[in-house]
């Protein structure tokens, strides 16, 4: 049975995501595995990155461990698809949506996510991680591209607050391909996927067509 997508807007592995994530990893259940990837980071500060996810969870209670998928040959990997395989949930962090895309599409390490997602696990991505999750990515100064499609519906505008007026949210919607939602999550918000469950600080604005919001315990 196929498990949870959890669509971060940003700001991951901080004080005011700590609420947020305890509730994500209450349905793992207690002492669950979970890889760190910070793919996203890898021309930024990935090694930080993946500390920081680590630390966090840790103090949640959860068995973090960083993953370096870092290019496409770490994607390829073996030894990375064993590691992946053994988690109960992969926590993508933020950084470059477009080189994380790149990365993963089309790669063992990709399959084995998927893997994990359909045997049950969580799949969660913040900001660039969310970003590539769903249908559509919005590549910055490029426009829309085809996304990995775990969340196949949507496309994700991250830092929903700050990014919507500077990209434009409504020239954003007005070009997606039909069949496809844009939704602006704020930092330190997540949408938990099947359900639509807003959990979090902030809050979900879906632009179907008309933007409306959603808060905290609401379902979108």
């Amino acid at each position: 049975m196929p498990g949870l997508i959890a669509l971060l807007g940003g700001n991951e592995f901080r004080e005011n995501c700590r609420e947020l994530d305890r509730a994500l990893l209450a349905r793992l259940g207690t002492s669950a595995r979970i890889a760190v990837l910070p793919t996203a980071a890898a021309h930024e500060s990935p090694r930080q990155a993946a500390h920081n996810g680590v630390g966090h969870l840790k103090r949640l209670g959860a068995k973090p461990e960083p993953v370096y998928v870092l290019n496409r040959a770490n994607a390829e990997s073996e030894e990375m698809v064993a590691q992946l395989k053994e988690m109960q949930g992969l926590y993508f962090t933020g950084g470059d949506p477009v080189h994380l895309l790149e990365t993963l599409r089309g790669t063992r390490v990709w399959e084995t996510v998927v893997g994990v997602y359909e045997r049950g696990g969580l799949i969660a991505g913040s900001s660039a991680g969310a970003m590539v999750m769903g249908g559509q990515l919005w590549a910055p100064g490029e426009g829309w591209r085809e996304g990995l499609g775990l969340a196949p519906k949507v496309a994700i505008l991250p830092h929903h607050l700050t990014l919507s007026a500077r990209w434009d949210a409504i020239k954003m919607r007005d070009s997606l391909p039909p069949g496809i939602t844009l939704v602006g999550i704020d930092e330190a918000t997540a949408l938990v996927l099947p359900e639509g469950l807003v959990l979090g600080e902030g809050e979900v604005t879906v632009y179907a067509p008309e933007p409306k919001a959603y808060g905290a315990g609401m379902m979108v």
